[in-house]
Formats: structure tokens, C-alpha cells, sequence
């Protein structure tokens, strides 16, 4: 936003704050983020004017979000959960490549399989991140190192959707840029959005 540039107190506007706000929402924030960093700035802003370092404006802050939201989630039933992984498990036996579909499906009962693992801390892991069948990482969110011991049948799905590129550094190709790039980051936005649409429809 604005370029990476300071921007000056004196410049905020409600337009202004309602393009960043938009940005932000562009960027898949969820609306308590959002207010966060409204809120933030909000802060910032009447420090300033307690201090006299700028004018006072009226309803700066009336056309933005600044609440606060409960998020509904939607969540499996155990039963369910289980005979998701069962039907993965014996879609594998036939040695077969996956199409997108079963891709998905693959993934998703992966993610389960090591312990809830967050789609942005799997699109990241590093082919060094497994030794045999132990996986070893680090939240990117909070981040606190994890070990994870993987089942015969996890370690099937993991060689079904590896990347086999030797030079290649991620463990599964979902993106393709350094890490810690903003090309990484659009693609992993990118390969979130798709893989979120795609469980949508699963059935």
C-alpha cells in the first residue's frame, strides 16, 4: 500500500483509509485483521492530535471496520473425517496419479494426518523438513518447532504428490519462488484461493 512509502498523518482521509482498507481485504485479510490495523492507526492518529501534531477531522474513521467478528467455522464430524481418510487410503491402492480432484482430496486428508497442519506451513515445507518418515518444521505463524511421525499411509501420499525435481526446494509443488519473496507470497494467496474453491465442491 502507497508503494512502501511513509505516508504522513496529515494525509489520512476517509477515502484514503478506505482504500487501505480495500487493500487489505484484496489481500484476504479477514475482517478482524482488518480492524486491527484500523484500529492501529486509529491510535496512532489521536495521539497525534493530542499532541497538537495534527488537526482534529470528524468522522475519519466512521466508513471503516473497526469491530469486531466471530467467524463461523465449518467442521467435519469425526465419523466423517474417518471415512474421508479410509476412502483416500484405498483410492492409493491402485498406484495410479491423482487428477486435481483427487489431488484436493489427497491433501486435505494429508493435512489431517499431520496433526492439523496449516495449508500455509504445508505449501512452505522443504524437501530437508523430511528425514525418512519424520517431519520436522516451524510454524510460520507462531513459530513453534513440531515433529511429526508420518503413517505408512501418509508417507504413500506424501510420494504421490512430492515434487521430484532434485534442484527443486519445496517438498510439494506448490510454489515455485524463493522463499520470503512477494512472488511467493502472491502464489501462495493464489494456491490458497484455488485449493479452498476446490474443496468447496469436493464431494
Amino acid at each position: 500500500f502507497n508503494k512502501g512509502q511513509p505516508m504522513p498523518m496529515r494525509r489520512l482521509s476517509p477515502t484514503v483509509l478506505k482504500r487501505f482498507e480495500n487493500f487489505l481485504r484484496q489481500r484476504n485479510c479477514s475482517w478482524n485483521t482488518v480492524s486491527t490495523y484500523i484500529k492501529a492507526i486509529r491510535s496512532v492518529f489521536n495521539r497525534a492530535v493530542d499532541r497538537k501534531m495534527v488537526r482534529y477531522v470528524p468522522r475519519l474513521f466512521e466508513h471503516v471496520y473497526t469491530g469486531t467478528r466471530a467467524d463461523r467455522k465449518k467442521a467435519l464430524e469425526t465419523a466423517d473425517i474417518g471415512c474421508l481418510v479410509r476412502e483416500t487410503e484405498k483410492s492409493l491402492q491402485g498406484g495410479k496419479l491423482p487428477n486435481t480432484r483427487q489431488k484436493t482430496r489427497i491433501f486435505f486428508v494429508l493435512m489431517f494426518m499431520l496433526r492439523g497442519i496449516p495449508f500455509v506451513d504445508l505449501a512452505y515445507l522443504h524437501k530437508r523438513d523430511l528425514q525418512g518418515n519424520t517431519l520436522s518444521y516451524r510454524r510460520r505463524k507462531t513459530g513453534r518447532a513440531l515433529t511429526v511421525s508420518l503413517t505408512p499411509e501418509a508417507m504413500q501420499m506424501v510420494r504421490m504428490l512430492a515434487d521430484r525435481d532434485p534442484d527443486y526446494p519445496y517438498l510439494f509443488p506448490i510454489l515455485q519462488s524463493e522463499e520470503g519473496t512477494e512472488a511467493a507470497y502472491r502464489e501462495y494467496q493464489s494456491a490458497l484461493r484455488a485449493f479452498n474453491q476446490r474443496l468447496a465442491v469436493l464431494r
